[in-house]
């Protein structure tokens, strides 16, 4: 008490700010703890807004593990296991020479894909389950053709990519003419787009009879003449 007294007593008007201030802090030691130290309410209002932040970032974590189960569970109702019996190709394996062989042998593997994989947006592009390949179908020449692309050769989304190429290709090429209409105006005559060939439908001695006339070796219009002939002769 009587050290603050005397310090007071010297403070007189004549007496310099400066000499004061540097008195002070010399002889009174003052802790950084007290500058730095907080009111209660501050604190108060700082733990409840760091409440606050930990409870919006819990809400953050839920919505995305929420989000993420949920895109889960939709990819798995869009999923389906299959088993391609003739085995999966790729890149490699669609040169021939890096082919599976002998080729006839199953090698079956399962995969999950997704349930609209068979589906196929264009009625010229169709899944064969049987070879397990995808197939395109064009009408060329008054024939019908086809082109295998086997998912044992380039792979389960590259059969059905190169299949939809494929067909592209053939449009740019102007390849690609609409179904013939074949008919002979002769009940029991009918063409055949399979087999290219007209086919006659008669019955001899009461027993039916199925004869083809192939257009590719005796012509078309040939091979139609000759179904017909056979058809009116059984009539006699």
């Amino acid at each position: 008490m009587n050290k603050c007294n005397s310090i007071f007593s010297l403070k007189s008007e004549f007496l310099d700010k400066h000499f004061f201030y540097s008195f002070w802090k010399n002889n009174f030691h003052t802790s950084p703890l007290c500058k730095n130290r907080k009111s209660s309410t501050f604190l108060i209002n700082l733990n409840k807004k760091n409440i606050a932040v930990c409870e919006q970032n819990e809400k953050n974590n839920d919505n995305a593990e929420n989000n993420t189960l949920s895109e889960e569970i939709k990819r798995e109702a869009n999923s389906i296991q299959h088993v391609f019996k003739w085995g999966i190709g790729n890149k490699f394996r669609s040169d021939p020479e890096n082919r599976f062989h002998p080729v006839h042998h199953p090698r079956p593997k399962e995969v999950t894909i997704k349930k609209s994989y068979f589906d196929s947006t264009n009625e010229n592009i169709k899944y064969e389950d049987l070879n397990e390949q995808w197939e395109v179908f064009w009408f060329e020449n008054n024939k019908l053709n086809a082109k295998p692309f086997p998912i044992k050769k380039y792979g389960i989304e590259a059969a059905k990519k190169e299949a939809f190429k494929f067909y592209e290709t053939l449009q740019s090429q102007n390849r690609i003419n609409p179904k013939p209409k074949h008919e002979s105006g002769v009940e029991g005559v009918y063409y055949d787009v399979v087999t290219n060939c007209w086919i006659a439908l008669y019955r001899s001695n009461n027993f039916p009879v199925c004869k083809s006339f192939s257009a590719e070796y005796h012509g078309f219009e040939m091979a139609k003449q000759m179904a017909i002939d056979r058809v009116n002769k059984c009539k006699r």
